[in-house]
């Protein structure tokens, strides 16, 4: 049996350096628990448990937990567009995610205790999260690590507020 063996000039017996794959940075977001808060025995409104798990060091930690509600989503939002929009860039940047709708009905009142509504609306803000976690001008933004991060929301509304 013959043995060929045909390297080229360029090859060497042994490689000279191993590759080490590129350390990528992951946030994962679940948005779970929803709990119907009551104030004076009236139902007020909904809260969502907000798990993060994250590789960025920004965050300054892996694993938080944090409760929000449906107004906290929405300040987030506007937060995030208000950075996106200061930005000056030449090309145009990528749309940030929908919240899950309001309806006419659950701003009065009307269903928006409903389990089908808050399963709804808990999936809706599940997907937002998490592609405002992928947004590339989001994901390490300051207000957005904040809301992951901190449990208390007014301390956070009144820095941005300056």
């Amino acid at each position: 049996m013959i043995k060929i063996d045909v390297k080229s000039k360029y090859e060497k017996d042994e490689p000279d350096e191993v590759y080490v794959a590129p350390e990528v940075w992951t946030t994962t977001v679940r948005v779970h628990d929803p709990v119907v808060e009551e104030w004076n025995g009236i139902r007020s409104y909904t809260s969502y448990a907000v798990s993060v798990e994250t590789t960025y060091p920004q965050f300054q930690g892996t694993h938080f937990m944090v409760r929000r509600r449906y107004n906290d989503f929405v300040w987030l939002k506007a937060q995030l567009q208000r950075h996106i929009d200061r930005q000056n860039r030449k090309r145009p940047i990528e749309r940030l995610p929908d919240l899950p709708g309001d309806t006419v009905g659950s701003f009065f009142g009307w269903g928006r205790f409903d389990e089908a509504f808050i399963e709804k609306r808990r999936r809706g803000l599940q997907e937002f999260m998490n592609k405002v976690a992928n947004h590339p001008h989001c994901a390490t933004q300051v207000a957005f690590i904040r809301f992951c991060r901190d449990d208390d929301m007014q301390p956070l509304i009144e820095f941005f507020q300056m």
